[in-house]
């Protein structure tokens, strides 16, 4: 089955704005402390901070600071980020394969989404747990690991819906 041209166009503008979104999330704190690649990279870093302050809280003590300088986004939405981009690239790779999420005349909503979601958000869940209740370190690698997953399959399911392979 031939997909329409715009789930075609649509599903590489995600693909394409998860990435760059990622990559910007990236390169921001260099561009911004170091001052590498001028005037158009310092713009992009200051727009990089600018939406990472509405999405996430931000705080220093809760964010990478890689080459002394704070990521726009906090430890934990940067494991969400970088799961994203596993997850828009393992969609591509699957549709590439040409595998079916849903098979035809079902007409019904496959449930498996929503059970790979809820194991995927697991991790997220127990470490905010357990680091509520003082069990764990609120150290930035755990938070980023444990959000990892979830940002695969959160982006990995948005990927085929957006696409056209999941109803």
């Amino acid at each position: 089955m031939t997909r329409p041209a715009y789930r075609r166009w649509l599903g590489g503008s995600f693909t394409g704005v998860t990435l760059a979104w990622l990559l910007l999330l990236l390169l921001a704190p260099s561009a911004s402390f170091h001052e590498a690649g001028g005037r158009a990279a310092a713009v992009a870093a200051a727009g990089t901070y600018l939406i990472g302050g509405v999405v996430c809280h931000q705080r220093p003590d809760r964010s990478f600071h890689p080459g002394g300088a704070q990521m726009p986004v906090c430890a934990r939405c940067a494991g969400l980020y970088l799961g994203a981009g596993v997850g828009v690239l393992a969609a591509g790779a699957r549709r590439r394969r040409g595998a079916d999420a849903q098979p035809a005349g079902t007409g019904r909503a496959p449930t498996w989404p929503r059970w790979v979601l809820a194991a995927a958000a697991a991790p997220t869940a127990l470490a905010f747990a357990a680091e509520a209740a003082g069990w764990m370190p609120s150290a930035g690698e755990l938070r980023a690991a444990a959000a990892v997953p979830l940002g695969v399959a959160v982006t990995w399911v948005a990927s085929l819906v957006i696409r056209g392979d999941l109803a």
